[in-house]
């Protein structure tokens, strides 16, 4: 099983980034490496759980954060979605070490068990 890296924001994808809905601009965060599903899954249960006054909405999905938020406010959105990422990278890996174990515990039970004879 491949070691799970960690998932970073690296940069504004200007080219995706852009459409206004009303007041807010559409920002597209470019991830380091595509998010598994339950990595999305993950961030965007617990990014809606945290709402405040001051919160945009943000969706993980692929290699992409979609935030709608004003021009000015976006660093302080990436400040708070930085958090946010680092929380489900932790207890992603952690889902990840788990379900190995698992796998682990169930092939040594099943060696175990086999008879060649």
């Amino acid at each position: 099983m491949t070691e799970f890296q960690d998932i970073r924001i690296v940069e504004l994808n200007d080219s995706a980034s852009g459409s206004v809905k009303g007041p807010l601009t559409s920002m597209v965060l470019q991830l380091s490496a595509d998010t598994p599903t339950a990595w999305s899954d993950s961030f965007n249960e617990t990014w809606k759980g945290r709402a405040s006054v001051m919160r945009r909405a943000a969706t993980a999905c692929g290699n992409r954060i979609m935030s709608a938020c004003m021009p000015y406010e976006l660093q302080s959105q990436i400040t708070e979605l930085n958090k946010v990422v680092a929380e489900t990278n932790a207890s992603y890996r952690e889902i990840v070490e788990q379900a190995a174990a698992r796998q682990e515990a169930e092939l040594k039970h099943l060696k175990a068990t086999l008879k060649y004879d």
